[in-house]
């Protein structure tokens, strides 16, 4: 990095507060698989922490750390739009090398979820990406702390019209 700050003449400050700040930069050799864990608040609100203690544990490296196999690096990504599908993970795809990576986004996310899509990356399969417990935008409950979680009286969001009442009486006194 200090060659390309002597490059853009500039100090070598400046390209370290990019190089640290954008997490497509990254300062050590990377694994085939980028696993980068949102740690934003919603997804914390919804078990990222438990997402996180399940790729450690199971992976048996801590964030920034790369497993000895090369295989896997774990890593936290700030917010990847998608909050109303917390918790989430992003797995960047280095397994054709740096030019040719793509990432895969994977929502709705329970502990042992992320442990599977682990295991199919390990065994050269490849995890359905997206929401891992919606087929489309449909409401299918949420998941909290880390648990698919869906109301007693059954889903009712976007099922039918507004349950009453719409909006407070304007002629009570």
């Amino acid at each position: 990095m200090n060659k390309v700050a002597q490059l853009l003449e500039m100090q070598p400050i400046r390209v370290y507060e990019v190089a640290t700040f954008y997490t497509m930069f990254n300062r050590t050799k990377i694994g085939k698989y980028h696993v980068l864990i949102c740690g934003t608040t919603p997804c914390r609100l919804q078990g990222a922490q438990k997402i996180e203690e399940a790729v450690t544990k199971h992976l048996g490296v801590h964030i920034g750390q790369t497993t000895p196999d090369g295989m896997f690096t774990i890593g936290e990504m700030e917010c990847m739009g998608a909050c109303v599908n917390a918790p989430m993970v992003a797995i960047a795809d280095y397994t054709k090398g740096v030019e040719g990576f793509t990432y895969e986004y994977y929502e709705d996310l329970t502990p042992s979820d992320v442990v599977g899509i682990l295991d199919t990356l390990k065994k050269g399969g490849k995890p359905k990406p997206g929401s891992q417990h919606r087929l489309k935008a449909e409401p299918a409950g949420a998941i909290v702390n880390g648990e698919k979680w869906i109301p007693k009286e059954g889903v009712t969001t976007l099922t039918g019209p507004p349950r009453a009442p719409y909006c407070r009486d304007l002629n009570a006194p």
